[in-house]
Order: C-alpha cells, then sequence, then structure tokens
C-alpha cells in the first residue's frame, strides 16, 4: 500500500477577469484556503473510491472517461485521467481517495475562493508523487488538461498558476499553456476580501460569457487595456495605478454584463464596492461576479478595518484570508 497527499491554496482575482481568456494579463493571489487530497493505493484489483468531506459523499465508479461526476470526485477523476496521459498509472489498482476542501465552504455555499482550482492542483500533485517527485512545471501542465476536461476546455487556468506557485502571479494565455510570472503587490496595499453570500455557477457564466463574447461586446477593448494597466502597475510597484485600475475594472465589468446579458454585478457585489469606495477604499467583483465574493484594495491597515466594518453593516461578510506565499505542497 501506497500514500501521497498534496495540499494546494485558493485564489482571489485582483485583476483581469474575462478578458484573460482572450489573452489579456490578469493579476492573482493564492490565498491561504487550501484544498488537501490524499490518495492510497492498494497492491490489489480494485475500484476508484473518491470520499469528499466538504461533500459528506463517498463516489465509487470504474476508471471511465465518459463517466465525469461534477464536485470534488470529478476534480480528482479529471485529475486522474490527465497524469494518467503522461505517466504510467495503474488504474486497475485499487485507490481511496480522501478530499478536504471545507475550508472554501459555508455550510453547502462555496465562497469563490478557487475550491476547484485548489482541490485540481491538489489532487495532479498528488497523483503526479505516485511516481516520483514532481516538478511544479509538470503539476501545472496536467492540471491544465485535467481542467480542460472537468470544465469542458472553458476556464483560463490562472486560478491554477496561483494554487501552484503561490504567492501573487500576472499570468497570460499563450497558445495552450500560460505564462506566469511572480509577482507581489505594491507596498501599502492590503488585499481584503468580502462575501456576498450567495454562490455562482462559474462554469455556466463562463459558458455563456463564450457565446456572447464573439460579438466583441464595447467594454472588452476597455476591460483589456485596464488589465494592463493592473499588470504593469503591480509589476511597477505602483499602488494608485493598480487603484486606478480596479476602481475602474469594476465599471467595466458591470458594463459586460449588460451588454452580455449575464449579472456579472448583483446588487450584493454592487453594495460591496460602493461601500468599499464611502470609506475611501476600491473595490471589484473577484472572479466570474454573480455572487461569490469581491475585493477591496486599501491603502492602510486602518482603512481596511473601516472597509471590513463597513461590509459587516451591509450585509457584507469579510473573509478572514491572507496570502498564500506557497503554491502546492506535498505529493
Amino acid at each position: 500500500m501506497t500514500e501521497t497527499a498534496a495540499r494546494a491554496p485558493g485564489k482571489l482575482f485582483v485583476s483581469g477577469e474575462y478578458v484573460v481568456l482572450m489573452g489579456a494579463p490578469a493579476v492573482i493571489a493564492a490565498v491561504d484556503r487550501h484544498a488537501e487530497v490524499r490518495v492510497t493505493r492498494s497492491e490489489k484489483p480494485g475500484p476508484l473510491v473518491v470520499r469528499s468531506l466538504a461533500e459528506g459523499t463517498s463516489w465509487e465508479a470504474p476508471v471511465a472517461r465518459n463517466e465525469m461526476p461534477g464536485g470534488d470526485a470529478g476534480a480528482v477523476l479529471a485529475a486522474l485521467h490527465a497524469v494518467a496521459e503522461r505517466a504510467e498509472v495503474p488504474a486497475h489498482l485499487g485507490t481511496e481517495v480522501v478530499v478536504d476542501s471545507r475550508p472554501f465552504l459555508v455550510g453547502e455555499r462555496k465562497l469563490g475562493l478557487g475550491r476547484s482550482s485548489a482541490t485540481l492542483v491538489a489532487a495532479v500533485a498528488a497523483f503526479l508523487a505516485t511516481r516520483g517527485r514532481p516538478t511544479r512545471e509538470g503539476i501545472l501542465e496536467r492540471a491544465l488538461a485535467a481542467n480542460a476536461l472537468f470544465q469542458e476546455g472553458r476556464g483560463s487556468g490562472a486560478d491554477l498558476a496561483a494554487a501552484v506557485h503561490g504567492g501573487v502571479v500576472e499570468v497570460c494565455r499563450q497558445d495552450a499553456g500560460l505564462r506566469v510570472q511572480s509577482r507581489a503587490l505594491p507596498r501599502g496595499v492590503h488585499l481584503v476580501a468580502g462575501w456576498t453570500g450567495e454562490s455562482a455557477p462559474t462554469g455556466l457564466l463562463l459558458a455563456r460569457f463564450a457565446a456572447a463574447a464573439a460579438r466583441e461586446p464595447m467594454s472588452l477593448g476597455p476591460l483589456r487595456e485596464v488589465a494592463r494597466r493592473a499588470a504593469d502597475a503591480v509589476e511597477r510597484g505602483d499602488a494608485q495605478g493598480l487603484a486606478d485600475a480596479v476602481d475602474r475594472s469594476a465599471d467595466l465589468l458591470e458594463r459586460l454584463g449588460s451588454e452580455v446579458d449575464i449579472p456579472i454585478v448583483t446588487p450584493a457585489l454592487r453594495r460591496l464596492v460602493a461601500t468599499a469606495r464611502r470609506v475611501g477604499a476600491v473595490a471589484k467583483p473577484s472572479g466570474a461576479g454573480a455572487g461569490d465574493c469581491g475585493i477591496a484594495l486599501a491603502a492602510s491597515a486602518a482603512q481596511a478595518a473601516r472597509v471590513r466594518s463597513a461590509w459587516q453593516e451591509a450585509g457584507i461578510v469579510p473573509l478572514a484570508i491572507a496570502i498564500a506565499p506557497d503554491g502546492v505542497t506535498g505529493g
């Protein structure tokens, strides 16, 4: 019997939502909510069993590509298929996989902190480790392949890069892969996250955006430009430039939602942005929108505290998060 385990952090989009799918840069922060995956492989023939602690389920099936479930089991199965394409992973042996993604949920509702990407990366790392010590490059390559199976080719993979590398990264799509560069938020910038209490169907939003993007909505050009400005500001360490870009992107994301008929900025997210602005910070949805969470950038610890207090009064739940300096570990 062999056992491997890995854990990977979640993420928050600082900039670049949606337009990262079209080649614009995105800035992503890994955050200290982790998914943990433990793989126990028997020496005897047997089924694949996936136990999800978050969902309270146990899923058992033969390893077949046409049987792709959702949730944690789907992420694990996609990871196994992706790893098996490049390495000899004996699927006929009995395998139990235990997934703990509970830090990404409140009850049964997701926070929008990258549960699926963290689980995919941790699962890929744990499976690769059954054949040796994997590299970060190898983990990301196989995680992107797993994501294509799990999300049917949707999604930029930027959240996977944050889960693999940790810290703050700038991500840009290049052909079938990603260019990933390590970054840091400018000095004095405090990242604050708030949860709307509403879960968003990310996969459905991406599918609807893909169908609408062919019409080239008018806001996409300005969104690409503001994503470039945000990435450039982070590279230069320009706190005011980043704040200006984040503030502008909040309005442009709302405009994009109207143009493509997707509720990117819900009333709760609109309240999150407006409340942060009232205390002098800038804010925007983080990720696909339509619920989940948003971020604020504050210029001091005192201002960050005022954002959290104002959010609480407005019915937004401040999240206790910090940037996770390390990416996927274990294996």
